[in-house]
């Protein structure tokens, strides 16, 4: 390391106290000097006042008696005064009297008088006095020599205290000397002082620690080789842990990652997931799970062995991976495959006296760009398709459902940043009347050019993506917010898990207080999605009905059991499916199902909506099966207002 300039320590203390004392004798100087100026100015004052109160009487009698020749006289025995420059008398801005002295001082004040009659308060003249600096310049150059003296005392003192603190600190000055060719290697000699303070006991505590370093570094030298030898072997265990699974002891992902790498555009993957295996953690245990991979994974490695063409990965969880080194034929490809679906149907795994069978999804690729993205594709599409093996190929346009997909993520969460997720209300009608007695809110996107987009393109995506809740809470809050004020009733839909979402609940219940529509508010509850917690859909309805809400079964005749909803659920409305009333005017099949749906209502005294209402046949044909209420585009299209 490079030293920097060597400064003495001594120098260092000295040069601090003298500056310390230097400000301060300064500052003392200062405040001395204006304090003495101001005081020998003081006395000079009060001299040449107590001048003007002697002589001003025997002046004024002179006035008044007119002795001119005694005026002048007593002014010129004044003038013998050293201190005084000059004597005027004055009346009216008229000189009577001037006497001026030989004296080539300086002016330091001019002090006036008024004269007064005797025994009266008659002013007859005003008398000025000059007085001299010459006293005052005596008194501050005795003054400041006294300073210089003590300044030159103090500068005496300094110099050899300065010369004392060096000899004091001489022998650390030796020591760092010294100290700066130290090595381990090296020993120093350093000399003992003989004073009984701090120094002797440095020099004492510098040669005791001077032999344990020695002793150390003989004990080091031969740690240092051990330590070498023992950090090459642990890098090399590290290397082999950063590309290893732990529970398995098979290569992971970034082994896999840098296989592909180094393959150059060349070799297959296939990668090999065990279905359900969430269950078998779930039924069995933790334990349980990891002694199936375990297992799994061995029984794969004795099906590779001869298999010099193919290495095997653990990717996560419970996903595997044949990596091809070399791109194999379509058909020896497909007969690993085969042959390894084979071998995975006969494992059987005994475990804690139990017998536990696998099933396996397999996905692959043989196309080397983005290999281990395209496995993966093809893997979750063999699984939508209940497909055991699916091989990626272009032909199947996922990728670009999948870029599709991830666009519209993108746009729903701009959507709701910049607060372009709106309501729009389509009108419900009485069927007799006509008139609007309800208003359905249904969510629509605004994009960024202004234009209006569907739910059915952006929905179900965010379903996939978990943004569902926070489209939910968007248009509870502003459809609330929004018929606050309007004397309507309208109608809100909610999921099942919108039902189930405890923290949903509370925030449809908060919301529905903090606007005060609990008379006017309707939720409509999806059907189609299938109802199998009717003990948490029943207690969701009962809070929302003591609140005073209304409910409604949505897309009712979708499902296979909904009568049992109808008969098990409080509601108060059942809204009969689009896909059964936009066929009402032709189908015969049709209009038995729904006069049943409508019979039966009327029965429980439920009000019944027929959706889907696109031409006047099928509006003529709702209102003849008694049908109360109608909704759909022939009647009114949703818009952003009401009004």
């Amino acid at each position: 390391m490079k030293q920097g300039k060597f400064e003495s320590l001594s120098f260092k203390i000295m040069s601090s106290i003298l500056i310390t004392s230097i400000i301060v004798i300064a500052g003392i100087f200062l405040s001395f000097e204006k304090i003495n100026k101001k005081a020998f100015y003081n006395i000079e004052m009060q001299k040449a006042t107590l001048i003007l109160k002697t002589i001003e009487p025997l002046v004024a009698i002179d006035i008044y008696l007119g002795m001119q020749n005694k005026i002048q006289s007593m002014l010129k025995r004044l003038m013998q005064n050293k201190d005084i420059l000059s004597v005027k008398i004055f009346k009216n801005s008229k000189i009577l009297y001037e006497v001026k002295s030989k004296n080539k001082s300086k002016s330091l004040f001019i002090i006036k008088k008024d004269i007064f009659q005797p025994n009266s308060q008659k002013k007859i003249a005003t008398i000025e006095l000059n007085y001299s600096n010459h006293n005052y310049k005596q008194l501050l150059e005795k003054y400041n020599k006294l300073l210089l003296i003590m300044f030159g005392v103090l500068v005496i003192i300094f110099v050899l205290l300065s010369m004392y603190i060096e000899k004091l600190l001489k022998p650390l000055t030796k020591i760092a000397k010294l100290l700066r060719g130290f090595s381990p290697e090296t020993k120093l000699q350093i000399e003992v002082v003989k004073q009984n303070n701090e120094i002797s006991l440095i020099l004492s505590a510098l040669n005791e620690m001077q032999e344990k370093i020695f002793e150390f570094a003989r004990k080091q030298k031969n740690i240092n080789v051990y330590l070498e030898e023992e950090v090459d072997n642990k890098t090399k265990e590290l290397q082999e842990q950063l590309f290893k699974d732990d529970l398995t002891q098979l290569p992971n992902r970034k082994k896999l990652f840098n296989d592909i790498k180094n393959a150059k555009k060349d070799g297959a993957l296939l990668i090999v997931n065990i279905d359900d295996f969430k269950e078998i953690n779930d039924f069995y245990g933790q334990n349980a799970g990891d002694y199936i991979l375990v297992e799994f994974s061995k029984r794969l490695q004795h099906f590779l062995e001869d298999e010099k063409n193919i290495s095997l990965s653990r990717l996560s969880g419970d996903e595997f991976a044949l990596f091809f080194k070399h791109r194999p034929s379509h058909r020896s490809f497909m007969r690993v495959v085969n042959s390894l679906t084979k071998e995975i149907e006969r494992m059987v795994f005994e475990y804690e006296q139990s017998e536990i069978y696998i099933r396996a999804t397999l996905g692959g690729t043989m196309d080397t760009d983005e290999m281990l993205e395209k496995a993966d594709i093809a893997l979750k599409l063999a699984k939508e398709q209940k497909k055991y093996f699916l091989l990626y190929d272009e032909k199947l346009d996922v990728k670009r459902q999948y870029k599709e997909n991830m666009e519209w993520v993108k746009k729903i969460k701009s959507a709701i940043k910049e607060d372009r997720i709106v309501p729009y209300f389509q009108p419900i009608f009485d069927a007799q009347t006509q008139n609007p007695v309800s208003y359905e809110c249904l969510i629509r996107l605004i994009d960024t050019d202004g234009s209006v987009v569907s739910p059915y393109k952006f929905l179900t995506i965010a379903l996939k993506s978990k943004l569902y809740p926070q489209l939910t809470k968007i248009m509870i809050e502003k459809s609330c917010q929004y018929f606050q004020h309007k004397d309507t009733t309208f109608s809100v839909n909610l999921s099942i898990n919108d039902i189930l979402d405890v923290d949903m609940v509370a925030y449809i219940q908060k919301s529905v207080k903090k606007y005060d529509v609990n008379k006017k508010i309707v939720f409509e509850i999806l059907e189609t999605e299938g109802i199998d917690n009717y003990e948490e859909v029943s207690s969701f309805i009962l809070s929302m009905k003591r609140l005073g809400c209304k409910i409604s079964i949505d897309d009712f005749g979708s499902g296979y059991s909904n009568f049992e909803h109808i008969l098990k659920l409080d509601i108060d409305y059942i809204k009969i499916d689009g896909s059964l009333i936009k066929h009402l005017d032709t189908d015969v099949n049709v209009q038995i199902v729904v006069e049943t749906i409508v019979s039966f209502a009327k029965k429980l005294n439920l009000i019944t909506i027929a959706e889907f209402v696109h031409n006047q046949a099928v509006f003529e044909k709702v209102k003849s099966l008694d049908i109360e209420r109608v909704q759909g585009f022939y009647l009114g299209e949703p818009k952003k207002d009401i009004d």
